[in-house]
C-alpha cells in the first residue's frame, strides 16, 4: 500500500510541476475521454464518432495511414496491450497496481502517436517561414488563386519536409473535395498537423480564399513577417537540457542493466534465479512495474519538456 501511495505522489508531483508543458496531451486525453463516455451514454454525435474521427486524423498524421481499417486496427492493438497487462498481472500484483498498468497499457499506442505527432509539429512549426514566403510567392504568380498555390507548393517546396508532407495530403484531399465542408474538414486536418496559432490563421485565410474567394495576400505577408520575428526571437531564448535527455535515455536503462549484474554477478543468484524473482514474484514483479510507468510518465514528460514549437 506505501509503494502504491509514494508512485501516485511522486506522478502527481510530476503533473503538477510540468503541467503548462503536457497541457496539450492532458487536454487530449480529456476530450477522448468525454467523446468516449458520450458515445457510451448514446449522445448524437455529428458524422461518425468524434473518438473515432480524432484517432482516424492522428493515425493519418502520424503514420499516414487515416483509414477506417487502420483506426479499427489500432483499436484492437490498444485493447489487446490492455487486457494482456491485466491477465499477466491481475494474479501477481495487487489489483490497483494491476489496473494502473492496463490502463498505461491501453492509452500507451495513442500516447506514442501523440509523442510522434508533437514532434511533427514541432519540425513544422520550424518549416512556417519557408512554407509562407512558398505558398505567397505561388499564391501571387497563379492570380491569387489558392487552391493552384497549393498545389505548386507541395510539389516544388524542398527545404521543409514535413510541410511538403502535410501540404501533399491537403492537395490530393482538395482535388477530391466537393464541398465546403469537406474542405473545412481538411483544412482542420491541416491545421491539427501543425498545432500553432500561425497554422490557424493561415487556415482561416485559405479558407477565405479557396470558399468565398477573396484575397488574402497581404495577410500573407504579415504573417509570413509575423513568424520570421517569432523565429529571431525563439533562436535567442533557445536552451536545451542536455542532461535530462542523457539521464533519461543512457543513465536509466545503464542502472537498471547495473542491477541485473549486481544480482548476477556480485550476489551470486544465478539467471534462472534473478529471473525467477523478478518475474515470478509478487515483489519482483511490484518493483518491475512501478519501474517501467515511471520510466515512460518520465520519457514522456521529457519528450514535451525537451523542444517546442515556433509560435507566435
Amino acid at each position: 500500500m506505501l509503494i502504491i501511495f509514494l508512485l501516485l505522489v511522486t506522478l502527481f508531483g510530476v503533473f503538477v510541476l510540468t503541467y503548462d508543458y503536457m497541457e496539450e496531451i492532458y487536454k487530449e486525453f480529456i476530450r477522448l475521454i468525454r467523446k468516449l463516455v458520450d458515445s457510451y451514454k448514446g449522445v448524437e454525435l455529428t458524422d461518425k464518432n468524434e473518438v473515432w474521427e480524432r484517432v482516424r486524423a492522428v493515425l493519418g498524421i502520424t503514420m499516414g495511414m487515416g483509414t477506417d481499417r487502420a483506426v479499427r486496427a489500432f483499436m484492437i492493438i490498444s485493447g489487446s496491450f490492455c487486457v494482456s497487462s491485466m491477465f499477466i498481472l491481475g494474479s501477481r500484483v495487487s489489483l490497483k497496481l494491476a489496473c494502473a498498468a492496463a490502463v498505461m497499457s491501453a492509452f500507451t499506442p495513442y500516447i506514442l502517436l501523440m509523442i510522434r505527432m508533437a514532434r511533427i509539429r514541432i519540425r513544422s512549426s520550424h518549416e512556417g517561414e519557408i512554407l509562407l514566403a512558398e505558398i505567397t510567392e505561388n499564391y501571387k504568380i497563379y492570380y491569387y488563386n489558392m487552391r493552384e498555390a497549393i498545389d505548386r507548393t507541395a510539389a516544388g517546396i524542398e527545404d521543409a519536409p514535413d510541410s511538403k508532407k502535410i501540404l501533399m495530403n491537403l492537395s490530393r484531399g482538395l482535388g477530391r473535395a466537393g464541398s465546403e465542408k469537406s474542405i473545412n474538414r481538411l483544412l482542420e486536418e491541416f491545421s491539427l498537423s501543425i498545432n500553432t496559432s500561425w497554422a490557424n490563421i493561415l487556415k482561416n485565410l485559405m479558407y477565405f480564399s479557396l470558399v468565398h474567394g477573396i484575397r488574402v495576400d497581404e495577410a500573407l505577408e504579415d504573417l509570413s513577417l509575423t513568424i520570421r520575428r517569432a523565429r529571431e526571437v525563439e533562436e535567442y531564448a533557445r536552451r536545451q537540457n542536455n542532461e535530462s535527455n542523457m539521464m533519461i535515455k543512457y543513465l536509466v536503462p545503464i542502472s537498471y542493466g547495473l542491477t541485473v549484474f549486481g544480482g548476477v554477478r556480485v550476489f551470486g543468484l544465478g539467471w534462472q534465479k534473478f529471473f525467477h524473482y523478478q518475474f515470478e514474484t509478487g515483489v519482483g514483479l511490484t518493483w518491475l512495474t512501478i519501474f517501467l510507468l515511471v520510466y515512460v510518465t518520465s520519457y514522456i514528460v521529457n519528450s514535451y519538456l525537451s523542444e517546442c514549437k515556433l509560435d507566435l
